[in-house]
């Protein structure tokens, strides 16, 4: 029973500090939305919001995409106070553990903390909230799901030389797996990819409403298949995996619902890009009569999903790119892209957590002061004729801190101390220093209260 609880412990602190994490990401990339739209495409806000999925859907990539660190200041830098104390992943950790029990501290993005007091019960209220929103969420979704897959089986499955695709034959994919179904009473025509297995095989299948004019019929299912040639349909399952795993996140739930926009938006574009004046025009009278806006929250890609206002306007301001002023875009979206993946790459430590360790052990700051220079005194490291001017201390790790000392003779040296996991704070060695140790690094100590 223990180990079960502390896998979920475990589990709790990964995904929920991921969760704040994504949150604050995501947050960011909606009120940088208005300048986004202005200065990049669909195509390159979808890579960014990918970015932020592929890091909320596993703490590993989260990670990964930290090491990506070549600006001098980033988003990640900013919004992580401290990190998860974890030798597989490098997580912003906003949360006191839940593995651990007693005084801890909640740490804010800005380096504030909060005492708090953490309780078993707290990781089995905590998991049985968290996994119960999972389950349920994923069985709605299922349900719904499968019961638009249902009524969509119910349509005739069309050959692409017979006679109602033959005329659409030139959209035909090269791969043989890709294959329609014209289906009646349909809300909305989708994709679904590997909706079906055909012949043994599995096939990614477009869903189109009969009741469209054949005009229509083609736009709309040019516009399914971009959707398969952008990968959109695995861009949304990671998207739609990411959003269970943080259910509890308001600003993940707007971050999807704007990323399907822009998933959408990016699909029109590729589609308009393919099309004469005249069906351009068709096609935005197809977004007005058939995009209701509608948000579609699971699998299936639909036509008529998202804010069909907005992509109305967006089709009507269509313009063939530019070269040149593309260029641009891209060196601009790679350096906002830069901003938001690149991260701290080693341990961030929350000083008043390390002050909580220290006084746990020694009473205090001031007194742990106290016992450090007495133990250097009494190995002959500080001469018994020295007073100490000053105390500064540099914080390497969790488990590892620096002691400088300014001594009356204008020397610097410096004490470091280590603890093994749990253990107690032990000084492994004295050093002196060449020069004053950098205020940036080594900051007055005790703190000022």
């Amino acid at each position: 029973m223990e180990m079960l609880q502390n896998l979920l412990s475990y589990f709790l602190d990964l995904y929920l500090n991921l969760g704040l994490a994504t949150g604050l990401l995501l947050g960011a990339l909606l009120l940088l939305r208005p300048v986004l739209k202005r200065v990049l495409t669909p195509r390159q806000r979808l890579l960014l919001w990918l970015a932020a999925w592929m890091g909320a859907y596993s703490p590993v990539w989260y990670s990964a995409l930290s090491w990506f660190h070549v600006l001098p200041v980033t988003f990640r830098d900013l919004i992580t106070p401290r990190t998860l104390d974890s030798r597989t992943v490098s997580l912003p950790a906003y949360l006191p553990s839940l593995r651990s029990q007693g005084s801890q501290h909640l740490a804010l993005p800005g380096g504030l903390s909060i005492p708090v007091a953490v309780e078993p019960w707290m990781a089995v209220l905590a998991g049985a909230v968290f996994l119960s929103g999972i389950i349920f969420l994923t069985w709605r979704f299922d349900r719904s799901t499968k019961a638009l897959k249902a009524k969509a089986l119910q349509g005739r499955l069309l050959d692409w030389d017979g006679p109602e695709l033959k005329k659409f034959y030139g959209l035909k994919p090269a791969e043989d797996t890709v294959r329609v179904r014209l289906c009646s009473g349909l809300p909305t025509s989708f994709v679904y990819a590997g909706g079906e297995k055909i012949g043994g095989h599995p096939c990614d299948v477009i869903y189109l409403q009969e009741e469209l004019s054949p005009q229509r019929r083609a736009l709309v299912l040019r516009h399914e298949l971009n959707h398969l040639k952008s990968r959109h349909t695995w861009m949304k399952g990671i998207f739609t995996v990411a959003l269970l795993l943080h259910w509890w996140n308001p600003l993940v739930w707007l971050g999807y619902k704007y990323t399907c926009l822009d998933l959408e938006l990016d699909c029109d574009r590729a589609t308009l890009d393919q099309l004469s004046p005249e069906n351009r025009r068709e096609y935005a009278r197809t977004l007005v009569e058939l995009g209701a806006g509608k948000q579609i929250w699971d699998a299936p890609l639909a036509f008529g999903e998202s804010d069909g206002a907005v992509r109305v306007k967006a089709a009507v301001a269509w313009k063939r790119p530019n070269f040149w002023l593309g260029g641009v875009k891209w060196a601009l979206f790679a350096v906002i892209l830069l901003f938001f993946v690149g991260g701290p790459i080693q341990d961030v430590v929350l000083p008043a957590d390390l002050d909580r360790s220290i006084s746990e052990q020694f009473g205090s700051a001031a007194a742990f002061v106290q016992q450090d220079l007495a133990l250097q005194y009494q190995e002959h490291n500080i001469p018994q004729s020295l007073s100490v001017q000053s105390v500064r201390r540099q914080i390497d790790s969790g488990s590892f801190f620096r002691m400088a000392y300014e001594l009356s003779d204008g020397r610097w040296g410096e004490s470091n101390w280590f603890c093994y996991q749990d253990g107690p704070w032990e000084c492994v060695g004295w050093d002196w220093l060449s020069e004053p140790p950098d205020p940036s690094q080594y900051r007055p100590y005790p703190p000022a209260q």
